[in-house]
C-alpha cells in the first residue's frame, strides 16, 4: 500500500524575459529533485505559470488546474518559493489557503518559513501576503511613472497598426499609398458631405480593405477621423488601468485630473493639414449634435441641412417618398409633434402649425434670388459699402492725440498738486481726494484710447470683410441660375415662413433676400407653375 504523502510545486515569473524563465526552469527543477529526493513524498507535478502577474489568479491556468487538482483528491501538500510567487494579491492568498486547508491540504511557504498547517501558520502568512500586496503597489506605481515620463518625451508606447502609419524605430512612417485613402476619407467626410456609412461602403466597392485585411465599417471611418495622428499630434494613456489588482482597463476620456491625457502637438510628420483636421472635428460635433436632437444629418440633396421653419426655427425634411415634381418637405417639429403647438411635460413648446413647401419651389425661388444678385451686382455692392460707413459712423473714435495730451496736462496738475501740499498750501486730505479723482480720469481715458485701437481693428476687419463679399457678388455675373450645384454650394439656409413666404440667404452675402411667390396649378395636366410676385432685402 502506497503511503507516500502526495506533493505538487508551484511556480511563477511574471515576465517573459529570457532571464525569468531560466528562473524558472531553474525553480521547475529544483523542486522536481528536492521532492523525489525527500523520503516518503510523491511527485505529483510541478505546475507553473509564465509571463502572468501575481495579482489575479483568474488568467493562471497552472494554477487553476493545481487547484482542481487538489479538489479532486490528487494532492495532499503544495510546496512554493514564497509568497510572493503563490499570489500578490492577500484576498486571494488567503482565500486559497483556506479553501486547501479545509481539503486538508497544506502549503509550505519554503522560502518565507510558512507552514498553513502550523497553528501561527495563517497569522504570518497575512503578514507576508500583505507585505507582497503592497510591494505589488509600489512596483505598479513606479513603472506607470516611468511610462508617464517617456510619453511625455514622445516615446511611442502601445501605438497599434493604423491605416497611413507603420512605427519604425519608435518613429511614426507614413505609407503613401494608405495615407491616401486616409486623405480621401477625411476630403470625403467634409467636402462631398458623406456619412462614415456612404465612404466604407464606397471604398469596399473599389476593393480596398483595412490594414488587418477586413471590410471597411462606419466605426473604422470614425476612428480615422478622429485620430489625431493624422495630423502630427500624439496621444497616449487613451486607455489605463483602474486598479492594480483588478487589472479593469477604462477608457480616458481625460476627466480624470489623476490620469491626464498626454499629448505632444507636432510629434510626426501629419498625413492631414491642421485647417482640414479642424473643419472635420467642427463637421463631427455638428453631426453629433444633429443625431442628439433626433435629426439626421444629409446631403443627398442640394437643400440638404439648410431649410428651417420661420415660426419655430426647427428643420424641414423631406416627407415621405414622392417623385422630384411632387417632393414636399415640412418641418420637423410639426411631423413629430403635430399641427397643434403645446407645451410637454418637460416645458418645450411641441408641436407647429407651419405649411409644407414643395421642393419646386424652393428651386424656382433661389434661382430668381441668385438672377437678382447677378444682374443687381452694382446695386448690392453700393449697399454694402453704405452699410459699412453706417456702422462705423456709429462707432467713431475719439482723436487719440488729444486723449494723450489731456493724460498729460492730468499728470502735471497731480505733480503740483504734491507741491501744494509740501508747501502747506493744501492738507494731506484735500491732496488725497484730488489725486484720486485725477487718477481715475487719467484711467477713463487711457481705457478710452485701447478701445479706439480695437475699433481701428474692427474696421479693418469690416473693410476687408465687405470687400471680400463683393468679389463673391461680383463671381456671380457668369453664374448658371439652371444648376443645382451652384444653389449648393450658394445657399446659406431658406426660412419657410406661411402665407407663400420664404427668406433665402447666400452665402456670399451678409443679408437675406424676402421672397413672396405664388403657385398656379393646371389641374388638367396635373402640373403647377411658379412665380415670384416679389424680392426684396429682408428687413
Amino acid at each position: 500500500m502506497n503511503n507516500k504523502i502526495k506533493v505538487a510545486a508551484y511556480c511563477r515569473v511574471s515576465t517573459d524575459y529570457e532571464d525569468q524563465l531560466n528562473s524558472l526552469s531553474t525553480q521547475i527543477k529544483y523542486f522536481t529533485e528536492y521532492i523525489s529526493n525527500h523520503d516518503g513524498w510523491e511527485l505529483i507535478e510541478v505546475y507553473y505559470d509564465e509571463g502572468i502577474t501575481g495579482t489575479s489568479v483568474k488568467k493562471r491556468d497552472g494554477f487553476n488546474r493545481m487547484i482542481k487538482d487538489c479538489e479532486n483528491g490528487k494532492i495532499n501538500l503544495i510546496l512554493t518559493k514564497e509568497v510572493s510567487r503563490f499570489a500578490r494579491n492577500t484576498v486571494d492568498t488567503l482565500c486559497f489557503t483556506r479553501k486547501l486547508s479545509s481539503l486538508g491540504i497544506g502549503v509550505i511557504f519554503m522560502n518565507d518559513g510558512i507552514d498553513t498547517r502550523d497553528k501561527d501558520g495563517e497569522l504570518r502568512l497575512t503578514i507576508m501576503a500583505s507585505i507582497a500586496q503592497e510591494e505589488s503597489r509600489k512596483v505598479s506605481e513606479r513603472v506607470k511613472w516611468g511610462i508617464k515620463r517617456r510619453m511625455e518625451n514622445g516615446v511611442i508606447l502601445g501605438c497599434g497598426r493604423i491605416c497611413g502609419y507603420k512605427v519604425e524605430n519608435k518613429q511614426m512612417v507614413i505609407i503613401p499609398d494608405e495615407a491616401e485613402i486616409v486623405q480621401k476619407i477625411f476630403h470625403t467626410y467634409l467636402y462631398d458631405g458623406k456619412g462614415a456609412n456612404t465612404i466604407a461602403r464606397e471604398l469596399n466597392n473599389q476593393g480596398l480593405r483595412t490594414v488587418n485585411g477586413k471590410m471597411w465599417c462606419s466605426q473604422a471611418i470614425l476612428r480615422i477621423l478622429r485620430n489625431e495622428k493624422y495630423v502630427g499630434d500624439l496621444t497616449q494613456c487613451k486607455v489605463y488601468c483602474t486598479d492594480y489588482l483588478t487589472k479593469k482597463m477604462v477608457r480616458n476620456h481625460g476627466e480624470n485630473p489623476d490620469k491626464p491625457l498626454i499629448t505632444v502637438s507636432e510629434h510626426h510628420d501629419g498625413i492631414i493639414p491642421r485647417e482640414l483636421w479642424d473643419e472635420v472635428q467642427a463637421e463631427l460635433e455638428h453631426r453629433g449634435r444633429l443625431t442628439k436632437e433626433g435629426m439626421k444629418h444629409s446631403k443627398t440633396h442640394w437643400h440638404s441641412d439648410k431649410i428651417f421653419c420661420g415660426k419655430c426655427g426647427k428643420p424641414y425634411h423631406i416627407n415621405g417618398k414622392h417623385t422630384y415634381r411632387n417632393r414636399l418637405l415640412r418641418c420637423s417639429n410639426r411631423a413629430r409633434y403635430g399641427k397643434t403647438v403645446q407645451i410637454d411635460e418637460h416645458g418645450n413648446t411641441v408641436g407647429c402649425d407651419n405649411e409644407s413647401v414643395n421642393e419646386n419651389v424652393l428651386e424656382c425661388c433661389i434661382k430668381h434670388v441668385l438672377e437678382k444678385v447677378k444682374y443687381c451686382r452694382k446695386d448690392i455692392e453700393l449697399r454694402l459699402i453704405e452699410e459699412i460707413k453706417l456702422v462705423q459712423k456709429f462707432s467713431k473714435k475719439s482723436d487719440t492725440k488729444k486723449l494723450k495730451n489731456e493724460i498729460e496736462h492730468l499728470k502735471e496738475k497731480k505733480r503740483n498738486a504734491i507741491d501744494l501740499m509740501l508747501e502747506g498750501l493744501i492738507s494731506k486730505d484735500d491732496l488725497k481726494q484730488q489725486t484720486e479723482f485725477y487718477e481715475c480720469e487719467i484711467t477713463r481715458l487711457t481705457e478710452e484710447i485701447a478701445r479706439n485701437k480695437n475699433i481701428e481693428h474692427t474696421h479693418k476687419e469690416q473693410l476687408e470683410r465687405i470687400q471680400e463679399y463683393i468679389d463673391m457678388v461680383n463671381q456671380t455675373e457668369n453664374l448658371d441660375t439652371d444648376s443645382t450645384e451652384i444653389y449648393k454650394n450658394m445657399l446659406d439656409r431658406i426660412n419657410v415662413y406661411g402665407g407663400n413666404v420664404l427668406e433665402v440667404y447666400l452665402t456670399c452675402i451678409p443679408f437675406g433676400f424676402r421672397v413672396n411667390y405664388r403657385v398656379e396649378r393646371c389641374s388638367r395636366i396635373g402640373k403647377f407653375d411658379v412665380f415670384v410676385d416679389d424680392c426684396c432685402i429682408a428687413a
